[in-house]
């Protein structure tokens, strides 16, 4: 049977996986989502595919006045001894939660590069729309006493004989969107991945890492990188730690307790495993945003990024996605029935004791191993895994200003 998106699999509470707010206090930072002329395409109110995770961003000022963000420099220097360049590093702005993003002004030109979803959080289950990315990297610019990324000014050029749209203001060199389906337990992830890994996208190659967990399409490719993952095996990775009472308290943000992970993250993790949570992350590269317009802030189109995004993860809901209930079964049961299916002689591999266990065991899957098998190949009962959407739960921690909006969420 075809894989199809299913309404949601998870029976949580029913909140659009779009985006959260800015855990930032915006005040009246340059309200995008209120300027009519912001862009010549007007995105979707809520980002309806997913939601924004990686942003890099530049803009260049016509000024040398902005103050100087780098940490450190590295030159390089001819075989005469003299400065050919000199290129400042990007300054790295801690957040609590031990996460980061980075900052770099050289006098004229801000550079941005982080996850603006997972800045300053434990997790980023559910993450931000790109307007909201936006709002919280401007506020964060502001506070450093930078210029926040503006449109700018529109003009037109001539391109090879035909009229092209440009902006003077920012310009974005890379935006990850993602999204999160469900297949409804932890052994139907599994399966599903397997199934994914031996599929293609759009030509792009497809490679499995991880024992399954991670399956990735076009590495090495200039337009696009698209990933899929567990998010509950991920999050257990780099589960965040505890932060320090004292260290609260003192206002340092990236105080922890040694040793202590954070039983939130670890609930979360268990939850993303029990609902079969897979997670869906396509980079669009400098290339692809140039090839679709999509590189200047004032012409960034989120609608048609989210049609690319649907185009390009079709290979999700691609084909059969059928699991064999086998696979289910322990290991060492699993192990036996291959060599009874094999044609080997199992009473001389285990012992009678564990014969008969897992010969109990079987029955059930309608396998009997005392009867010697004829070699002659079977069929696996199968079950159809049914890809859906996923809510959040209602213990899911937003940000503090959404959860003045929601009043429902811790």
């Amino acid at each position: 049977m075809p894989v199809t998106l299913q309404p949601s699999l998870t029976h949580e509470t029913n909140t659009s996986f779009g985006g959260a707010s800015s855990a930032l206090s915006l005040g009246n930072v340059v309200d995008l989502s209120t300027r009519a002329e912001w862009r010549p395409y007007q995105p979707t109110k809520v980002q309806m595919v997913g939601f924004c995770d990686w942003l890099t961003i530049y803009q260049r000022h016509f000024r040398d006045d902005l103050p100087k963000i780098a940490d450190g420099a590295v030159m390089r220097i001819d075989k005469e001894g003299e400065v050919e360049t000199v290129t400042l590093k990007k300054s790295r702005i801690e957040g609590s939660f031990e996460t980061a993003v980075f900052v770099r002004c050289d006098g004229q030109t801000v550079f941005f590069d982080g996850n603006v979803s997972k800045w300053g959080r434990p997790d980023n289950v559910f993450g931000y729309s790109f307007t909201e990315c936006l709002q919280i990297i401007n506020k964060l610019l502001i506070k450093l006493g930078l210029p926040p990324f503006t449109e700018g000014d529109k003009y037109f050029t001539n391109v090879k004989g035909e009229p092209r749209t440009c902006w003077t203001g920012a310009i974005v060199t890379r935006f990850d969107m993602t999204c999160n389906y469900a297949v409804g337990s932890k052994e139907d992830a599994y399966a599903y991945m397997r199934h994914l890994g031996t599929q293609q996208a759009s030509r792009l190659k497809t490679g499995v890492y991880g024992d399954g967990e991670t399956v990735e399409f076009g590495r090495g490719s200039r337009n696009y990188y698209l990933k899929a993952y567990l998010k509950g095996p991920e999050l257990r990775r780099h589960a965040g730690k505890v932060q320090d009472a004292e260290g609260i308290e003192n206002g340092t943000v990236n105080a922890y307790e040694k040793g202590i992970v954070n039983p939130y993250v670890l609930r979360l993790a268990d939850w993303c495993d029990a609902v079969g949570l897979i997670r869906v992350e396509l980079e669009f590269k400098t290339t692809k945003l140039h090839r679709i317009g999509c590189h200047y802030l004032g012409g960034f189109d989120m609608k048609q990024l989210e049609i690319e995004f649907d185009r390009i993860t079709e290979v999700m809901s691609r084909g059969s996605a059928e699991a064999d209930d086998f696979s289910l079964l322990p290991k060492a049961v699993l192990s036996t029935y291959r060599m009874w299916q094999a044609g080997d002689d199992i009473t001389s591999k285990i012992s009678r004791a564990t014969f008969y266990r897992h010969r109990r065991e079987l029955l059930v899957m309608g396998v009997d191993i005392a009867i010697k098998s004829n070699v002659v190949q079977m069929k696996p009962r199968t079950r159809v895994i049914k890809l859906g959407p996923v809510s959040m739960p209602d213990w899911y921690e937003l940000p503090p200003i959404e959860r003045s909006r929601n009043g429902t969420h811790h």
